[in-house]
């Protein structure tokens, strides 16, 4: 009996296993995407596991095989809604779009997304206990943040965008305050709270001049 050829065993089995990795890939996206669009319009609680594997197409159980748990898609959303907003910040920044610019982007962003304004101010909130399976997402959110946010800052003031006495060691995590308590009061009485009014006049504050570069459309 002549042996099987093993190079071309294991290339198909490679190429099976490749094809099932990118159909993996793919499904996942999807499921990220549409989990994004479901909890961005009716938040955690509203949304739910059922309503997201119908979107897309299968089964909760398959939704439940690529995640996990509802804590499982919920961590990998708010990641996914992290990477794209990085993504974009990054992209202005090769376009030259100043931070204080970009700044302004990402509030008119969000916007015009409340219920995944909301999914981050809820979630952020009980992540706090060691337990919550977004504690460590947070965490290191707003770790990564600050480090981030410092060299940009101190720029910012160098180039006299800001006021000479702007902390850029310290104006971070207020800025990052500040958007986060501008949120949670707009999400409990949007009629009186304009969002991005509110976030311009803090600017103001520092010393940020008007807009340059407004963001294109999406």
């Amino acid at each position: 009996m002549s042996e099987p050829t093993r190079g071309g065993g294991r290339g198909a089995v490679g190429s099976k296993l490749d094809r099932r990795l990118v159909r993996g890939e793919a499904s996942r996206d999807r499921i990220l995407t549409t989990a994004i669009e479901v909890f961005g319009t009716q938040g955690f609680r509203g949304g739910s596991l059922r309503d997201i594997a119908r979107k897309v197409g299968i089964s909760e159980a398959g939704l439940l095989h690529h995640f996990g748990s509802k804590a499982g898609v919920l961590t990998a959303v708010l990641d996914e809604r992290d990477r794209r907003d990085a993504e974009r910040r990054a992209a202005e920044e090769v376009d030259g779009v100043e931070m204080v610019d970009a700044m302004r982007h990402q509030v008119r962003r969000n916007a015009g997304t409340p219920g995944l304004v909301g999914l981050h101010v809820v979630v952020s909130a009980e992540a706090t206990e060691n337990e919550h399976p977004a504690h460590e997402h947070y965490r290191e959110r707003y770790r990564r943040l600050r480090e981030l946010d410092r060299p940009r800052f101190r720029e910012l003031v160098e180039k006299g965008l800001l006021r000479s006495e702007v902390d850029p060691d310290k104006i971070g995590p207020i800025t990052s305050a500040v958007m986060d308590g501008l949120q949670l009061q707009w999400l409990l009485d949007p009629d009186h709270i304009d969002l991005e009014d509110l976030f311009e006049h803090f600017l103001s504050l520092l010393g940020a001049p008007p807009e340059e570069r407004p963001a294109p459309q999406p």
